[in-house]
Parts: structure tokens; C-alpha cells; sequence
């Protein structure tokens, strides 16, 4: 969640409700905006961030929709970042480090159970690429480490959980997983009272690892404005967006939208995702008692020892992690991959990011640091250099130095850079038409991420479009599918292409067809799917084909080839008739000119029946 997406940055706005000594203080200029702005319905007042309409239907929409949230929406959730399998390698290398330190074998009984955690596991393609990775490991080494292994899957959302198993995801590890709901801000709830974990000397910490990736930007949070000792919080309000007509989408009025605000239960929830595009949010710091909010006695003091004005306070992280260490072994260790601001800045201004419905809050890492780094209760690992994009930290109560040193070397910016150094190299060579070079380098990409269906994918266009191999691009695409059948449009489009530029054309509109069973919404298969309509002369599924994806295409990304395939389908179709036409025309001339003609037929007839 840190590639694409809408992000809203806040702030501090005039509250033009807060009081009329505020407005009658402010210039005729900002009383004019605010009385322009004043116009909107308001369907829920201003209350914290966590507690709006803008965060509470980002959560419903996270856990009724599954991982059609990251895979058939038409602006998903980005989620290949961390499930094309190199974090998964990463992943199973640090644990497969602390295991062989020698701490699991002292402390635990030979043939003990080993427990793993992964909190948020979305589309599940992380626990499938670790579980494969972590057993070639075992058996590189000769360990039993995979077969005493437990990985439980945990999410808050049972869509989530179901369409991972209705997708069979983790399929070729059987008796290896278990699917539990948790809730990552009261983890410790259930998971140590489970029937799996009755065993064990560690009963009450039974994890030796914990997994969570782009998990804490999910929880709530609060931005906090101090000075000296008081504070304001951040607060929105959510109104109908501006020159919107509610009755052009909905039966509800504002006054049954304003109710089902204040109604807790999914029902109304449910109805009011169904009309959020239609809202807008609004941003004001209102004044708080700090002592009120989540940890907000750790932000002040935090915020005074920084000079820091304004402040990002990942209180739900913050609790989240907390538990979670309560069910950790003392040697085991919990991995972090997620985004957000790793710099402490005096005037941080907050920024959100919403993906399709879903709203999502980058974590303070230097906050995060703070808390559990400082002290001799925990211990926060952070990589010698990183780069851009996802943060990963490591956070234990005792952790070896193995484990330090394994996270070092697979997670620090050095290491990443090596990694992508010559996929990097094979694109600009591909770019200025060096394919040789190319493939050369796409070799190499392919040695260093021999799992990484991303990479298979992009290589299988490059075989069929650059070095003109359709045949070599369909195995390729072929590759990739194994790794990952069920949750990827993409993957099915470039099988595809490859089939199409083949010649096997029924083959690549299966493949299509199969695509938009993944994703309804893809436009890439729709437009693709025009083409082989068009080759096999079915022009009016072209069109219809090419009207869904012009309808689907909200970013115009395709708008122009779209309307470009559309043409040209209109002047075969249009070419078609005509040539119909010509031989109606020509077939009506022959029977003219024949004592056959239909015509003539009649006309004797006529004749012998006035005789």
C-alpha cells in the first residue's frame, strides 16, 4: 500500500462551527470561503479519526470484501509487494537463523510444536511462498524444522480466512496451517486459549514468530497538535461531496443516511458503503484531554524531548504490539514490513492513504522506536540503511544474533539494491532495444528470484513481445500460474497474449474469459478479448466487449486503444454489410435477368389463372 493510491494530506483548517468569536475574528476573505464551503450536508459530525465514517467503512469494507479487495476491485488494494515472494524468502531465512541458533533446541523439547503467526494475511500468498521457501531450507539443511512446524493464519475478517481456503492457497502444505480469526488489537484473547497450543511447555507464548505485513497501517491512530501542555487532535467530519445529488444514486435521504451514521450494527454500515463515493471527509484540530487518548502521556513527553509540534500517535499499533510480545517466546521475534514516516520532523503534516473504500494510516516508526527500543524490556532492530517504500523491523525480548544478523542481511538497502540490480539493468536494455542484453539480465533476475511470479510475468511479455517468442512467453506465463493460479488477472492476460500472437486463439479467449473470473472489473482482458472476437470475425461481441471496458476504464488508461479498436470493428462491420448489401443487390439482378427469377414465376402464374 505504498506504490499507488489516493492519499489525503491534512492540515490545520479553521472549525467553522467551533465558535462565533472564531468566525467574527477572521477576514471577510476566509469568512467568504468558509461560507462557500458551508453548503454541504453534513451525515456525520466532526469526531476523531478512528471513530468516523471515513475509517469505520474502510474496516467494514477490508472485512466483507475479502481478497476481492486486493484482486477484483476497480482500484484494488496493492498487495504484490509483499506477495511475490522475496519478503517470504526473507522471512523464512530469519526464522530458519533463530532456530538454528540453538535457543529453540535448549529451551523446547526436540520434537515441540513451532509456532508462527502472520496477523492480516490478505490474499495469502505470503504464507504459501514462506511455507515453500522455509521447507527447501529444512531440507537443504537436513533439519525437521518444517515438519514440526505450525503457521497460523489469523485475520479479523472471515471472508478473508474463507477465500483463502476456498482458493486453496496453502494446499500443498497440509497439516502445516490453521486459519484462526483474530483481531489484532486483542490477539491474546483466544489464540492461547486454543485447543493447538494445549501442548508445550510454552503454552502461554507459544509463537516463536510473528508476521505483519501492511497489518498496523490497518489500526487506528490519532494525530496530535501540542503545545506546552495541552493538545489538539485531529477530527473529521463527513459531509456529501460538493454538487452531488443524492437522489441520482440512492433512496436514502440525508436525514436515513445521518441515522445509519449513528447505528453501530453492519446492516447500516453495509448500507452506507454502498454510498460512500458519494462522501467527502473534513479535517480540524479540536482541542483534547491528551490524558484521554491512547498512550497520549507517552506522546507529550515524546513530543517535548523532539520539539515536535505536531504528531503522528500509532496508538492502535502501538497496543497491538504490545500483546502480541505477551505471546511471543522469549527468543522469538516479531517482523514488521510496512510503510510510513521514518524521520521525526518538528512540523509532520499527516498523511492517509485510501485504496478502493479502505483507508489506511502510515506507522511513526521513530515513535514506534521510542516505545519499545528504549529501555531494557524489548529490543527494536532496525536495517543499517533502507530504502523507499516498505520499512521492515524486528522486535523481540531476547534476540540472538543470528536473528539480528540474518534480518541485516536480507532486509537492509544493500541487499535489496543486489536484488533488483539486474532486473533494473534488463529493462533499460529491453527499453532501448538491446533484447539480447536483456534477456541476459533477465536470467540473472531469475537466479536471484526464482519464486517470483512478478518477475515470471513480466518476463513472459518480454519473451513474446520483445524477442518475438510467443512460445517461450506461454511457458513462461505457464510458470507463473503454478506459483499463482487464482489470484492474478494479469498472469491470465499474458497467457493470453502469448496464445494470441500463437495463432491459438480459442485457447487465448479462454484464458481471458478466465482472467475476468478473477477480476469482472480488468480492462486489459476485455480489450485483449476484443481482439481475438475481431480475428474470429464476431464483431458484435467486439463491440459489446469493447463498450464494458470503456465503462471499466475510470482512469482512461486504455481509453484511446479502446476507442481506436473500436473504430476499426466498425469499419469491418460497416464493410460487412455493405458486402451483404452487394450481393442481396446482385442476387435480385440475376433473378431479373433469368426466366428462373422468382418474378417470373409469379407473373406466369398471374397469367394462368386469368386464362
Amino acid at each position: 500500500m505504498i506504490a499507488t493510491g489516493l492519499s489525503a494530506r491534512v492540515t490545520r483548517q479553521s472549525g467553522r462551527d467551533n465558535s462565533t468569536e472564531k468566525a467574527a475574528a477572521a477576514s471577510p476573505a476566509r469568512q467568504l470561503l468558509g461560507q462557500a464551503q458551508s453548503g454541504r450536508s453534513v451525515i456525520q459530525d466532526f469526531v476523531p479519526l478512528a471513530e468516523s465514517l471515513e475509517w469505520e467503512l474502510g474496516q467494514q469494507y477490508l472485512k466483507e470484501r475479502g481478497n476481492k479487495a486486493f484482486i477484483s476491485d476497480a482500484s484494488p488494494v496493492p498487495f504484490v509487494v509483499n506477495n511475490d515472494g522475496t519478503l517470504s524468502r526473507n522471512a523464512a531465512e530469519v526464522l530458519y537463523a533463530g532456530l538454528e541458533s540453538g535457543a529453540q533446541g535448549a529451551e523446547r523439547g526436540a520434537r515441540d510444536e513451532i509456532f508462527v503467526l502472520e496477523l492480516g494475511i490478505g490474499v495469502g500468498l505470503f504464507a504459501r511462498f514462506f511455507l515453500d521457501h522455509f521447507r527447501e531450507l529444512c531440507r537443504k539443511g537436513g533439519k525437521d524444522y518444517y515438519d514440526r512446524l505450525c503457521y497460523v493464519a489469523g485475520d479479523k475478517s472471515e471472508r478473508m480466512l474463507t477465500d483463502v481456503a476456498r482458493h486453496g492457497i496453502l494446499a500443498n502444505h497440509a497439516g502445516h496451517y490453521r486459519l484462526r480469526l483474530v483481531d489484532a488489537m486483542e490477539p491474546g484473547k483466544l489464540l492461547p486459549d486454543d485447543v493447538a497450543f494445549q501442548s508445550g511447555r510454552n503454552r502461554r507464548t507459544p509463537f516463536q514468530a510473528v508476521f505483519l505485513n501492511y497489518l498496523l497501517d490497518c489500526l487506528p491512530a490519532s494525530v496530535l497538535e501540542i503545545n506546552g501542555d495541552s493538545a489538539q487532535q485531529l477530527f473529521v467530519r463527513t459531509c456529501v461531496a460538493r454538487n452531488v445529488s443524492l437522489a441520482d444514486f440512492t433512496d436514502l435521504s440525508v436525514e436515513q443516511l445521518q441515522e445509519r451514521a449513528k447505528t453501530a450494527g453492519p446492516g447500516a454500515r453495509r448500507e452506507l458503503l454502498e454510498v460512500y463515493g458519494l462522501f467527502a471527509s473534513e479535517y480540524d484540530y479540536r482541542p483534547v484531554d491528551y490524558k484521554t487518548v491512547p498512550y497520549g502521556e507517552f506522546a507529550l513527553q515524546y513530543a517535548r524531548r523532539g520539539d515536535s509540534k505536531r504528531l503522528l500517535l500509532s496508538y492502535g499499533p502501538m497496543q497491538s504490539l504490545e500483546k502480541l510480545l505477551d505471546l511471543v517466546a522469549d527468543d522469538g521475534f516479531i517482523l514488521i514490513n510496512d510503510y510510513g514516516q521514518t524521520q521525526a520532523t518538528r512540523e509532520d503534516e499527516f498523511e492517509h492513504q485510501r485504496f478502493s473504500l479502505a483507508t489506511f494510516v502510515g506507522l511513526n516508526f521513530p515513535l514506534l522506536k521510542a516505545y519499545f527500543g528504549e529501555g531494557d524490556k524489548y529490543q527494536w532492530v532496525e536495517p543499517t540503511a533502507e530504502g523507499e517504500g516498505i520499512h521492515s523491523r524486528l522486535l523481540g525480548k531476547d534476540l540472538a544474533p543470528a536473528v539480528r544478523e540474518r534480518f541485516e542481511a536480507c532486509f537492509n538497502k544493500a541487499a535489496q539494491e543486489k536484488l533488483q540490480e539486474p532486473l533494473v539493468k534488463a529493462r533499460q536494455c529491453a527499453k532501448v532495444g538491446r533484447f539480447e542484453m536483456a534477456a541476459n539480465y533477465y536470467n540473472e533476475a531469475l537466479e536471484r528470484q526464482p519464486g517470483n511470479w512478478v518477475l515470471l510475468n513480466e518476463i513472459s511479455m518480454f519473451l513474446t513481445f520483445s524477442l518475438r517468442d510467443p512460445k517461450a512467453g506461454i511457458n513462461m506465463a505457464k510458470l507463473a500460474l503454478e506459483l499463482n493460479p487464482t489470484l492474478s488477472s494479469d498472469l491470465w492476460c499474458t497467457l493470453g497474449d502469448g496464445l494470441f500472437e500463437f495463432g491459438r486463439y480459442a485457447e487465448a479467449r479462454a484464458a481471458y474469459l478466465r482472467a475476468l473470473e478473477i477480476n469482472e472489473s480488468d480492462v486489459r482482458a476485455r480489450f485483449n478479448l476484443a481482439f481475438v472476437h475481431g480475428r474470429e470475425k464476431n464483431y458484435p461481441a467486439a463491440l459489446e466487449v469493447i463498450a464494458k471496458a470503456l465503462a471499466l476504464d475510470k482512469t482512461g488508461e486504455y481509453r484511446e486503444r479502446l476507442l481506436q479498436k473500436q473504430g476499426e470493428i466498425l469499419g469491418l462491420l460497416a464493410q460487412r454489410h455493405q458486402q451483404e448489401y452487394l450481393r442481396m443487390i446482385n442476387l435480385v439482378s440475376k433473378y431479373a435477368q433469368t426466366d428462373n427469377s422468382p418474378q417470373r414465376h409469379r407473373d406466369t402464374e398471374k397469367k394462368e389463372n386469368e386464362k
